[in-house]
């Protein structure tokens, strides 16, 4: 009996979770994070870039919107994301802002440990443009295009 009373209180404790971790309707699909009104954010993690290490994805935003795109980086491994984004058409779309966030850790930085790049553009005139990323080891003869995020931006 005791037994079933503790089998019981684990699947109580299952169910619990599960619905705690359910999906909230409202979340921008790519991101997995609610959008915010006139900016799109393009998040992509160290886990999508293992299973493709050349990711390309489409937006399609307002002329004047703010948008963000947010990629998974660890300053550890020598590598480094480009810091001037390479755009097709800088009437169409311009680089505000880029940032480097480390990782939250509530005490000091720990060694390893990726955090985030992060960078704002701003649409600029209707068109269709590309905004090109790179992950690289900066130094001469460092590897190249390891991992490189790709965004087509349809600005209306």
């Amino acid at each position: 009996m005791r037994n079933k009373v503790i089998v019981a209180l684990m699947l109580v404790g299952v169910l619990i979770g599960t619905a705690a971790c359910a999906n909230v309707q409202g979340v921008d699909e790519l991101n997995n994070v609610p959008p915010a009104p006139n900016k799109y954010i393009a998040t992509v993690t160290a886990e999508d870039f293992n299973k493709e290490a050349n990711i390309v994805k489409e937006v399609e935003v307002k002329a004047g919107d703010t948008f963000t795109i947010v990629l998974d980086s660890n300053a550890t491994t020598g590598f480094q994301w480009t810091t001037q984004a390479n755009i097709g058409d800088a009437k169409v779309v311009e680089q505000t802002a880029h940032e480097y966030i480390a990782p939250n850790t509530g005490d000091a930085p720990v060694a390893g440990m990726a955090g985030v790049e992060e960078w704002t553009f701003r649409a600029g005139k209707a068109g269709t443009t590309t905004v090109i990323l790179s992950y690289d080891r900066p130094w001469e003869g460092g590897e190249k295009g390891v991992r490189t995020f790709e965004l087509t931006v349809i600005v209306k």
